[in-house]
């Protein structure tokens, strides 16, 4: 039977590629983006024309019975990600009181299961251990403090609705469709143009998921034996420093190594040396085949970058 889905935050860079893969698998998609998001309308509509796109959250909140009861709801519209956005008030709006409002929409609408996305940086910096689902979170950002705060009161709203919901905290993803100052791109256009790329010495620790592996491994999820309420790091368990992930894109795309000055820049204030995660609580539940390399995602961002030359 063909499942009806809703996707939050469906224009963005995981909600794309998540609504691109559930298209594969013959889903009833709706899709809620930003009003006057008109790229983001033709980007869903040529992954699929049947995309049934809604760009009004306060109609979608108001008319829960209007819509089929969804077997899953993926929360991802979210603000806030960069260091330099304080817009407070949207922070609050969307990151916490719209995640609340939709619980109380999946429960109107007696959705099955409400998958919201919340954050790798939920954690804040532990030192130089891995990072599990049972640590005390010390969220730093505004972002981070609000998406930590988003994941509370989601689990603890739709325990009271009795709303059966899970949260995932993504670690490190990239892949195409990124933004173009994110890491993988940004070295990809520099070398490209032949451009000297001045970087810090790269010994930080970080887990780099492609996105195509993370959606997956969230649907599998979904559709798993999942622990109701609980929170799912999905990362792939191969941390890699910094340094090497920049190797290995400049070897994956064959470009020259020494176009890379590693150490040219001082890291940054308070920069966490290790912000990687442990994915055993997820494994133990879907077995998920992650990579060892990252040489997939990197080369879709390399052709992507090339065609659009």
């Amino acid at each position: 039977m063909m499942e009806n889905i809703l996707i939050t935050g469906a224009a963005g860079f995981i909600g794309t590629k998540l609504a691109e893969e559930l298209s594969g698998q013959q889903c009833n998609i709706y899709a809620l983006i930003e009003k006057g998001d008109f790229a983001g309308k033709e980007k869903l509509y040529a992954l699929n024309h049947d995309i049934h796109l809604i760009d009004d959250a306060a109609y979608l909140f108001e008319h829960a019975a209007s819509f089929p009861a969804f077997n899953k709801i993926f929360h991802l519209a979210t603000v806030g990600v960069r260091p330099d956005f304080e817009d407070m008030d949207l922070i609050c709006d969307v990151n916490i009181k719209m995640s609340c409002r939709l619980v109380r929409f999946a429960k109107d609408n007696h959705s099955r299961l409400l998958v919201n996305f919340g954050s790798c940086f939920e954690y804040g910096d532990h030192g130089g251990v891995l990072l599990t689902e049972d640590m005390h979170c010390a969220p730093a950002s505004f972002y981070a403090i609000s998406k930590n705060a988003s994941t509370e009161l989601v689990t603890a709203y739709a325990k009271n609705l009795q709303v059966n919901a899970i949260t995932v905290r993504p670690f490190g993803v990239f892949g195409e469709g990124e933004g173009p100052e994110r890491l993988a791109p940004s070295v990809i256009r520099s070398c490209m143009a032949g451009n000297v790329i001045k970087t810090t010495p790269g010994e930080q620790v970080r887990d780099f998921v492609n996105v195509r592996d993370l959606v997956r491994a969230v649907i599998r999820l979904s559709q798993s034996a999942y622990r109701p309420y609980e929170i799912y790091n999905i990362c792939s368990d191969n941390p890699v420093k910094v340094r090497d992930f920049i190797l290995e894109i400049v070897d994956v795309c064959g470009f020259d190594r020494s176009l890379i000055d590693f150490g040219s820049i001082p890291y940054r204030k308070n920069e966490a040396m290790v912000f990687a995660g442990d994915n055993q609580k997820l494994q133990s539940i879907i077995h998920y085949p992650f990579p060892g390399d990252h040489r997939d995602g990197i080369l879709e961002i390399y052709h992507s970058m090339k065609t659009e030359e």
